[in-house]
């Protein structure tokens, strides 16, 4: 088992290109059953000692102090290092069936297939579903998301819940919802039935 926010979220991603890949978000169907997308940050190494300086943005700078003219944050000019670095730094999405485990380590298989991020419209990310209320159909709260825990498939196995700071600070355990088909996602809340307060474990 593994959980999204502690072990997934900022971790690299071997490959066998010279690029760093990054996990950043990841995203999952508003059933509540799987992850199925991953939002990456790709950053392709570069040899400084082979880099070949812009000169153009030199002449601009003795040309506009010349005349007496001054660069703030603000207005600094856009050079071409500016663009090869920006081209080189880039977040991805990608299908959450594209990352792999072995022991420890998450491999990104090495045809990453990117895809547009209209495709994350329906879709629930882990930010938004971090701190979120988990409420029973006749409103009483249970708790908020600390984390949620998949299996490396990616099928969503359940959800870590928080009964506030002084509780979480004086126990190492935790409240556990388990992920099933009357577990959903509405409005910003994770919604369950009445009396579910049962069926949640301590882990």
């Amino acid at each position: 088992m593994i959980k999204v926010g502690k072990e997934v979220l900022n971790q690299k991603l071997k490959n066998d290109s010279t690029a760093e890949f990054v996990v950043k978000q990841v995203y999952f169907d508003r059933s509540l059953s799987k992850a199925t997308f991953v939002e990456v940050q790709k950053k392709e190494a570069t040899n400084k000692q082979n880099a070949i300086p812009d000169h153009h943005s030199d002449e601009m700078l003795h040309s506009i102090q010349a005349s007496g003219g001054q660069f703030t944050p603000d207005n600094y000019p856009v050079t071409d290092d500016d663009r090869k670095e920006k081209e080189a730094n880039e977040t991805m999405i990608i299908s959450y069936n594209q990352i792999n485990w072995e022991g420890d380590d998450y491999l990104l298989y090495n045809q990453q297939e990117e895809v547009q991020s209209s495709v994350l419209i329906d879709q629930c990310s882990y930010n938004s579903l971090d701190k979120c209320q988990v409420l029973t159909e006749d409103g009483e709260e249970l708790g908020k998301v600390k984390d949620i825990v998949i299996h490396k498939g990616g099928q969503i196995e359940g959800f870590y819940l928080s009964e506030g700071f002084l509780s979480d600070f004086l126990s190492s355990d935790h409240p556990f919802l388990s992920a099933d088909q009357s577990v959903s996602y509405h409005h910003d809340k994770i919604m369950v039935p009445a009396n579910y307060h049962h069926s949640l474990l301590k882990k």
